[in-house]
């Protein structure tokens, strides 16, 4: 109120209290003229209650405002005290904690963090009052005190209404940002072992076609009943055993994807299931909730995912113990499985009522080799599910693992299906087995002398004749040479890769120029390379897989041969 209101009020108070005695005094001008003020002064002061009521709106909208931004702030605030007592917590934080908000107040904060990440906390907490330094870092919180989550943490020092410091706190959850850094550091581990794993593979595979073909042929030399036979018979079996090695470091091998072709999954899942638990008292429930839909998929390496699942459940489980297999058609949407796009997926889970698998181990069982003594039980912890992880994702598929210790495992697959393909034809697989044209002159080009000499001996004991070169370049000069003299080659057998000089991919485009009908075969132990995939579109007729078999070697050759004088 001003000086002149003021003294209005006061004026207007002294002339009514005087009023009945002076009113003789007073002119009937006076009287109106107090009246009006009195009238004007009573406007004001309803005036002034409207303007300050219309404040006290705008403060309490102001206030709501506020505090629906705090309560619904899509990341959690808290204010803790020195001794790590929360304060004052949003509506955000007691939900990412699962706890009623009112039950968070006066309680310690660490009573919410995971015990192995407590020491993170503390030391967080002390440089931020001792430094008054924002800090940042990511620790493990626990939800309704069982479940756990990655928490991003970010931290200030400020004052309370008193002047006492205090720690603000914003938290919001980082699980799936966590799970992808995982998911791409274990695509990038995969990727290095894939580099040492493709060279073990190559040579790998020229040593053991050596040793398997040198047998073979041993074996074709000696009569039926000689005591050698079953001696060479058993070797030639351990030795085809050791292949499943070789497809293993095959498949991280880099340069390409796998065979696919369309086949009903179901199947392969109940022979590869069937075929592992042979002789083991584990019983197996198939649970298909529905005919499946059709996928394109590698059969081998997808009845090598399922043989490792099943053989980690097998040695999980107690004697009599059950493996749940459930398969069922399912529709994702984007984002609902991590990094696998909307579409259509069979979704297939193996459950276990094994030893199961502590959290802290959950993160790294894909990881090539990972083992722990707690984990010595469960053989297939090691190479085994980091092929299961590789095929999956070779598949544009995904592979994820829940357990509780003492409660057995579930891994959950996601393979990509073809729904339209439901009612479709089977494909029908089908391989030349014409006869041999006559004796015909052929090529070899590879850098293993021992491998040359091995395809030599198959080839001339089928009545070819044969040349042999160590690179590309050779066999370049081998070729325009036979042109030249009128006795061209019929087929040529290039090796993939050669370490020193051209290999087959560079040899054949320029073959090509000089012989453009020519006939060859791709040789390589990288089935999955680009080139042994489709070698058709490099101008090849055929790809043959090391280590070379000779009744797989003669078929091919005959059969690319036949289709010259068909």
């Amino acid at each position: 109120m001003t000086d002149k209101k003021i003294e209005l009020h006061k004026q207007a108070e002294g002339k009514g209290s005087h009023l009945p005695e002076e009113m003789d005094a007073v002119s009937p001008e006076e009287i109106r003229q107090t009246l009006h003020e009195l009238r004007v002064h009573k406007i004001e002061l309803m005036m002034q209650n409207d303007e300050l009521r219309r404040s006290q709106a705008e403060l309490d909208a102001a206030g709501a405002r506020y505090f629906d931004f705090y309560d619904l702030a899509p990341v959690g605030y808290f204010t803790l005290n020195e001794e790590g007592l929360i304060l004052e917590a949003n509506l955000t934080a007691a939900t990412l904690l699962g706890v009623a908000r009112s039950d968070l107040i006066k309680q310690p904060f660490s009573r919410y963090i995971l015990k192995e990440d407590a020491d993170n906390y503390y030391l967080h907490r002390k440089q931020l009052f001792e430094k008054a330094a924002p800090q940042t870092w990511e620790m493990r919180m626990l939800q309704k005190d069982v479940t756990t989550f990655w928490a991003l943490i970010d931290a200030t020092v400020a004052k309370d209404a008193d002047r006492n410091p205090v720690c603000r706190i914003v938290m919001s959850n980082s699980t799936l940002r966590k799970r992808m850094e995982e998911e791409l550091l274990r695509a990038q581990k995969l990727e290095s072992l894939g580099v040492l794993a493709g060279g073990i593979a190559h040579d790998f595979n020229n040593l053991l076609g050596v040793v398997q073909g040198y047998m073979d042929l041993v074996l074709s030399d000696l009569p039926p009943g000689h005591l050698s036979r079953q001696l060479l018979l058993t070797a030639m079996q351990s030795v085809s055993q050791t292949k499943d090695l070789t497809s293993r470091l095959i498949t991280f091998s880099r340069g390409g994807g796998p065979i696919k072709e369309i086949f009903d999954v179901a199947a392969i899942i109940r022979e590869a299931v069937q075929r592992t638990v042979k002789g083991t008292k584990v019983q197996v429930i198939f649970d298909f909730r529905e005919e499946l839909w059709p996928a394109e998929v590698d059969d081998l390496q997808m009845k090598q995912v399922f043989n490792h699942l099943t053989k980690n459940a097998v040695e999980a489980t107690p004697e009599e113990g059950i493996l749940t297999i459930q398969a069922e058609n399912a529709l994702l949407p984007s984002g609902g499985v991590l990094d696998l796009q909307a579409g259509a997926y069979l979704k297939i889970t193996f459950a276990d009522e094994g030893i199961g698998i502590h959290e802290e181990h959950l993160a790294k069982i894909f990881d090539p080799y990972f083992s722990t003594k707690r984990l010595a039980a469960r053989n297939g912890l090691g190479l085994g599910l980091a092929v299961c992880y590789s095929v999956l994702k070779s598949h544009d598929g995904h592979i994820t693992v829940q357990s509780l210790p003492g409660k057995g495992a579930s891994f959950v697959l996601y393979i990509p299906a073809r729904p339209e393909l439901a009612k479709g034809k089977d494909v029908k697989k089908t391989t030349s087995t014409a006869p041999r044209v006559g004796p015909v002159r052929v090529l070899i080009m590879d850098d293993d002398p021992q491998a040359r000499e091995l395809m030599r001996a198959y080839l001339e004991r089928m009545d070819y004749e044969v040349t042999d070169v160590q690179h590309g370049q050779e066999a370049i000069d081998a070729y325009r040479k036979a042109l030249e003299s009128d006795t061209p080659f019929e087929l040529a057998l290039l090796d993939l890769k050669v370490r020193q000089g051209m290999g087959a991919e560079l040899a054949m485009k320029r073959l090509l120029k000089i012989a453009p009908s020519i006939k060859a075969i791709i040789v390589s132990g990288y089935v999955d390379d680009p080139v042994m995939l489709n070698y058709a579109d490099y101008g090849f007729q055929g790809a043959l897989q090391k280590p070379v078999k000779r009744e797989e070697m003669k078929r091919l050759v005959e059969g690319v041969l036949e289709g010259i004088t068909a």
